[in-house]
């Protein structure tokens, strides 16, 4: 897997680049960076071209403390992967994110939909934050700006994991917080304004001509499944693969089956 960088908005954007056919991008989501795609890059780099770009903002696309752009939404984070789409010069891609990276799919979606071949929505939705959310949100960025970035993310990380993660393979969520990547406090909140500020994009779902995947985990309380299903029946094309004893984070706490769910997708996309 090699690592590139290119010029978005007079910053540098970094990603990386494996694999061979048809061109896919996962987009990670808060508090994560490109590696948490690990596993699905090596299900997938056989038969695909498989991007993943660090966000603006995070790890290789880190932008300086008390210089985020005045602009900074989710639909900036969209004009970030359209640069990318540009700069690699990919005719159509399907765009995949979990989480925030759904939101920014979506927003990708909305403004850019000739990029795409299909996109998918992995414990993510294309409904914007409910009151309660922004509350929460409003919360968690004083909490950062007393405590700092890495324990707020230590402290409310294990919330994405669903209670059968937690109770039978704890090691994945220690794992996963071991590992977290380093952000400033000022990256998080710059996050969470964007998407406490972003638009109801269902009408993008009912609209779109281009396949739509969504991988939902039964335990996930971020993006509730019981909100979501609903989304799932608007698309004239849909794919659906619910994950059983799943938080929020199935490309961890069940990588085979996620894998295979997106592989099963992109074929089926791709055929």
């Amino acid at each position: 897997m090699a690592t590139y960088f290119f010029e978005f908005d007079n910053r540098q954007m970094g990603y990386q680049k494996t694999g061979t056919g048809p061109a896919v991008i996962l987009l990670h989501g808060f508090g994560e960076d490109h590696r948490i795609f690990n596993s699905t890059v090596t299900a997938l780099e056989k038969n695909y071209t498989v991007y993943t770009p660090d966000l603006p903002g995070t790890g290789m696309s880190s932008i300086q403390s008390n210089t985020f752009p005045s602009n900074f939404s989710i639909e900036y984070l969209a004009d970030s992967i359209a640069a990318l789409i540009d700069h690699e010069k990919i005719n159509n891609a399907t765009v995949l994110g979990h989480s925030m990276g759904g939101y920014t799919t979506m927003a990708l979606a909305n403004k850019y939909p000739k990029h795409l071949k299909a996109f998918g929505l992995l414990h993510s939705t294309a409904l914007p934050d409910t009151p309660l959310k922004i509350e929460n949100r409003l919360r968690g960025i004083s909490f950062i700006e007393k405590m700092g970035a890495t324990t707020f993310l230590e402290t409310t990380v294990p919330n994405l994991f669903g209670p059968h993660t937690k109770e039978k393979n704890p090691g994945i969520v220690a794992d996963f917080i071991q590992a977290l990547p380093l952000f400033s406090n000022e990256a998080l909140i710059a996050y969470y304004h964007a998407m406490m500020a972003r638009q109801n994009l269902t009408d993008v779902l009912t609209s779109t001509n281009v396949p739509v995947l969504f991988v939902l985990g039964d335990q996930d309380i971020a993006v509730a499944l019981e909100d979501t299903l609903p989304q799932t029946k608007m698309p004239n094309t849909a794919y659906l693969y619910i994950l059983e004893n799943c938080g929020h984070m199935g490309m961890l706490e069940h990588p085979t089956l996620f894998n295979n769910a997106v592989l099963d997708f992109l074929d089926k996309v791709n055929a």
